[in-house]
C-alpha cells in the first residue's frame, strides 16, 4: 500500500462497542424486572441487537422500541441516552491490537485521524481508552454538522490531515471502518479507497464494495 493518509471510523474499527453494548443492555435487562422476567438473556440480547443495524443506533427510537415492548419502562429518550452512553463507556475497551497498529503507522510519520458519527460522547470513549494524547484528530459529525456518509465531513476530515494532495483525487487515502452505509459509501462516494472490518459478517450486496477486507485493522501492517 502507498497511501498518503489514514482516515478510521471509531466503533468497531478501533475501541470494542460490541461488548460495550451487550454490557449495557445486559445491565439494563438485570435491572428491569419487565424484561427479565419475559425474556431469557439470550432472547433478550437479540431484541436489544434488533435495535442496532449495521453498528448504528438512534436512542430515541430505541427506547421508544423498548416501551412498546414493554409499556411500563418510561419512554424518555433523553435519560435513555445518557444511561447508554455512560453505561457503554464504563464497559469500553479498546479492539485487541488497534493501539499497537496506531502507534505503528504514527512512528512510520503516516498521518491519520478518526471520523465518527456522533457527539461529545465519542470523546469520552477516546479518554476512556486512554488514547486522548496519540490521536491527532476526531472529527465527531455531530459536532461538526455533518455526519457519514455525507460528503462534507470527508471533505474536512482531508484538511485535518494536513497533506500534499490534489483536491480532486482522494485515491491516496484509505478510509477504514465497519459500516458498509456510513464508512464505505461515503468514502466510495469522495473517491477514496476503502477498507472494511469484517467483523464475522457477508458484505451486502447494496452498497459499494471495498477495495480490502480485513478482520482488524492489524491486518494492514502486513498489507504495508
Amino acid at each position: 500500500m502507498n497511501y498518503k493518509g489514514f482516515l478510521f471510523d471509531l466503533d468497531d474499527t478501533l475501541i470494542d462497542r460490541k461488548n460495550a453494548y451487550e454490557y449495557m443492555y445486559k445491565i439494563f435487562y438485570d435491572s428491569h424486572k419487565e424484561i427479565n422476567s419475559s425474556l431469557t438473556w439470550e432472547s433478550a440480547k437479540e431484541f436489544f441487537w434488533s435495535l442496532s443495524p449495521n453498528g448504528a443506533a438512534d436512542q430515541k427510537k430505541s427506547i421508544a422500541a423498548i416501551n412498546k415492548k414493554w409499556p411500563s419502562i418510561p419512554n424518555d429518550p433523553v435519560e435513555h441516552k445518557r444511561f447508554y452512553f455512560e453505561t457503554m463507556i464504563n464497559g469500553l475497551n479498546a479492539l485487541p491490537n488497534s493501539y499497537k497498529f496506531i502507534k505503528k503507522i504514527s512512528s512510520l510519520n503516516i498521518k491519520w485521524g478518526i471520523v465518527t458519527n456522533g457527539d461529545h460522547y465519542q470523546f469520552k470513549k477516546i479518554e476512556k481508552v486512554g488514547w486522548e494524547k496519540i490521536i491527532p484528530f476526531l472529527l465527531a459529525s455531530d459536532i461538526y454538522g455533518s455526519k457519514k456518509p455525507e460528503p462534507e465531513i470527508y471533505h474536512e476530515a482531508v484538511r485535518l490531515l494536513d497533506i500534499e494532495i490534489n483536491k480532486y483525487d482522494y485515491s491516496k487515502i484509505l478510509f477504514v471502518g465497519d459500516n458498509p452505509y456510513t464508512d464505505i459509501l461515503g468514502a466510495h462516494k469522495v473517491g477514496m479507497k476503502t477498507a472494511w472490518i469484517k467483523m464475522d459478517r457477508d458484505y451486502p450486496k447494496d452498497a459499494p464494495y471495498p477495495d480490502i477486507i480485513i478482520n482488524d485493522v492489524e491486518e494492514l501492517l502486513d498489507l504495508m
